[in-house]
């Protein structure tokens, strides 16, 4: 999932023409402009993810991703990569059935039977499952869970799942367009102010 916030030379020449910058103003507006504008993207991609998934920002951000614009490089990046979240960030606790969990911001906590929250070690392979502790699923036998069986990482949906859905989509692209405008007019403003102090 991601977003490019770019310039085309009409609007950077309409920016110098309205606002009557120099040349070497115009760069320095729009730059700025993009990457407010991207500031503002990334903040509303977190409060849209939260809207569908009960995870706190911090976490949500881990996956966000932004370049920005310089200048000399009139344009910007967002983007949003990860793997599923592990359901320790959905809320978990421990209870003796297993281990409760909220998902989706809009449901209840459900108990995921016969899980447990565990400070991981290396498989019988040797491989390292991931450090800290996470929510956890052992194969049972009988109803009994049984100690030579690997144990197995339980995962929820990726942030990108909910920044692919199309409600998600046109509210960040609400946000790009009317941010870009009004940063664009907003630094092209400041520039002025700032030549007549």
């Amino acid at each position: 999932m991601s977003a490019f916030v770019e310039i085309d030379q009409q609007q950077i020449a309409a920016l110098g023409r309205d606002f009557r910058l120099m040349a070497d103003e115009v760069p320095v507006a729009v730059s700025r402009a993009i990457n407010r504008t991207l500031t503002a993207i990334n903040t509303e991609a977190s409060v849209q993810v939260r809207k569908h998934y009960a995870l706190k920002a911090t976490r949500v951000k881990k996956n966000f991703k932004v370049y920005k614009s310089t200048k000399n490089n009139l344009s910007g990046r967002w983007f949003s990569k990860g793997r599923p979240v592990g359901l320790l960030q959905f809320g978990s606790q421990q209870r003796p059935q297993g281990v409760s969990v909220k998902v989706l911001t809009s449901g209840s906590r459900k108990i995921v039977y016969g899980s447990f929250i565990q400070i991981p070690r290396r498989t019988r392979t040797g491989k390292a499952i991931r450090s800290g502790p996470q929510v956890f699923w052992r194969a049972k036998v009988g109803g009994v869970r049984v100690d030579r069986y690997d144990i197995h990482r339980l995962e929820g949906p990726r942030i990108e799942d909910a920044l692919a859905k199309n409600e998600v989509q046109i509210a960040l692209k609400k946000k790009n367009d009317e941010t870009l405008q009004a940063r664009l007019e907003a630094e092209a403003n400041y520039i002025l102010l700032k030549a007549k102090t």
